[in-house]
């Protein structure tokens, strides 16, 4: 399955909306080829005639059976000038609600999918092991989520609007120039191979100068996360300079990725743009001889040159579309990888539940090593009894705080197992086992929240919210009685304000 269909099954929760927008959508193409129509009778009778006869608009292509404008107005609207001027106003009045509704739902189902794109890439990540997280860099997973997903909303969201509107707008203006003149229309499809071969060899190399750039901007985050939480160490070893010229350097790799993607996106316009007036320069020459000789008239041939012109505008948009689902398909490949990564630590098929613990935790000949398979503990054997002390000394690195994380499960044994009143740990549910066990780390972390959650962090408190409330509630009381007392004591003037102006009328 591709990036594109993994993104699209995202969509199915938002099918109904989805729909109703392309159906928008479809509107605004209509309209676009009844503006193309509405031309021809703009020249052909405005200019030349204009009367009070009926006003055709097209013939059904099948059985040949005429459209008035008169069809869709009252009978008494008659007037060539009236007709065709409210006419336009309904077709750009419906054009516009269209489209304001259709952007809008395509939005929202974009940026829904790439809410839970976002939430489903955050849980798998929190629910990784603790090994993952250290091959793995915070300011990489950081960009991934932000950065990566920030691709992948414009794609799916704007990108997409943007899509359904074009494609519709040229499906729509085509049907007008084939229905007008199929000769000049099929004729002008010669510039299509021409248009399509560049534009697909511009998106492949937009992907990958994206994918580039996302793991520049990745590196310039994990140079950020590892400052900025070292700031005490880049301060006590006067490692500013130093820090300093290590962003420079990531960010002159960024720019430099950035620009080749650059490149290749403003390379399409010019492109377009001269295939554009190649092909209406040679209408122009073919329809001259068509209007001298009487094969077409004004208005039909300005009806056409105004549809192929702008069947050209979506086409010159598809191919930024492209360039920027080609960006976003370069940038999912990294979320998508991660999506994919199962966790190391994980329950065991009929894991049971750790009611408490009452007696002891035994290492039974553990051994573990990390992933560079150099062994750290050795046949460790140690029985730790409920309510018994102990502490671990050694020098740094012999192991102590891997033996402290090898007990919740941060990581597992190599070798041997650990017991809880009798249980393998690895039998035992993750949540049940964890819920057993008080940790103080040895870097202290203040979430960004209150004081109450970071004291109550790790309980489950239904109540929380209420007792937040409680606490607000009685901090308003506090300051209300307060007010009250400040309110009641009597002020007096001191004594010796008035003693000066006593003294001197005496």
């Amino acid at each position: 399955m591709t990036q594109v269909q993994r993104l699209l099954s995202f969509t199915k929760k938002y099918s109904i909306r989805f729909a109703v927008a392309v159906i928008l959508m479809a509107v605004v193409g209509a309209c676009e080829a009844l503006t193309a129509l509405l031309i021809v009778p703009v020249f052909d009778r405005l200019f030349v005639d204009a009367g009070s006869g009926p006003i055709l608009l097209f013939k059904w292509p099948f059985d040949g059976h005429p459209i008035y404008l008169q069809n869709f107005l009252p009978h008494w609207v008659h007037n060539v000038w009236t007709v065709v001027a409210i006419s336009a106003i309904a077709v750009f009045l419906m054009k516009g609600v269209a489209e304001y509704f259709g952007t809008y739902f395509v939005n929202f189902v974009g940026l829904s999918v790439v809410r839970d794109l976002r939430n489903q890439l955050y849980a798998r990540l929190v629910d990784q092991s603790m090994a993952f997280f250290g091959r793995n860099s915070t300011g990489k997973l950081m960009s991934t989520i932000t950065s990566d997903t920030d691709k992948v909303q414009t794609a799916v969201s704007q990108a997409s609007a943007d899509l359904l509107r074009e494609v519709f707008t040229l499906v729509g203006l085509f049907s007008v120039a084939i229905y007008l003149d199929w000769r000049l229309s099929l004729a002008s499809l010669v510039m299509m191979p021409l248009i399509i071969f560049p534009s697909s060899r511009i998106g492949e190399y937009i992907r990958h100068s994206s994918r580039r750039s996302q793991d520049k901007m990745a590196e310039l985050n994990q140079i950020l996360q590892e400052s900025f939480s070292g700031i005490r160490i880049v301060k006590a070893f006067v490692m500013e300079s130093f820090e300093i010229g290590k962003f420079k350097a990531a960010t002159q790799r960024l720019l430099k990725a950035t620009l080749r993607m650059v490149r290749a996106d403003a390379a399409t316009g010019p492109v377009m743009e001269l295939l554009g007036v190649v092909t209406i320069a040679g209408l122009l020459f073919y329809a001259r001889n068509q209007i001298l000789h009487h094969g077409q008239t004004t208005g039909s041939f300005v009806a056409f040159l105004y549809a192929l012109i702008k069947m050209y505008e979506p086409i010159k948009r598809l191919t930024g579309i492209n360039n920027q689902f080609q960006q976003a398909a370069g940038a999912s490949q990294e979320v998508f990888r991660y999506l994919d990564v199962s966790s190391e630590i994980a329950d065991r098929p009929g894991a049971v539940t750790l009611s408490g613990f009452d007696r002891e935790i035994v290492f039974d000949h553990v051994d573990f090593s990390y992933e560079s398979n150099v062994p750290l503990l050795g046949d460790v054997n140690l029985r730790i009894a409920k309510g018994e002390v102990v502490a671990l000394v050694g020098s740094s690195g012999a192991g102590k705080t891997t033996l402290a994380n090898l007990i919740p499960r941060f990581f597992d044994v190599t070798r041997g197992r650990i017991l809880i009143d009798g249980h393998d740990i690895r039998e035992v549910t993750l949540n049940s086992l964890r819920a057993q066990i008080g940790m103080v780390t040895q870097e202290n972390i203040l979430f960004n929240d209150t004081v109450l959650n970071n004291v109550c962090y790790g309980h489950a408190a239904p109540d929380l919210p209420a007792m937040e409330a409680g606490l607000r509630h009685r901090r308003r009381r506090a300051r209300a009685a307060t007010f009250r007392r400040a309110k009641a004591t009597p002020r007096h003037r001191p004594r010796f304000a008035q003693e000066p102006a006593a003294a001197h009328s005496r």
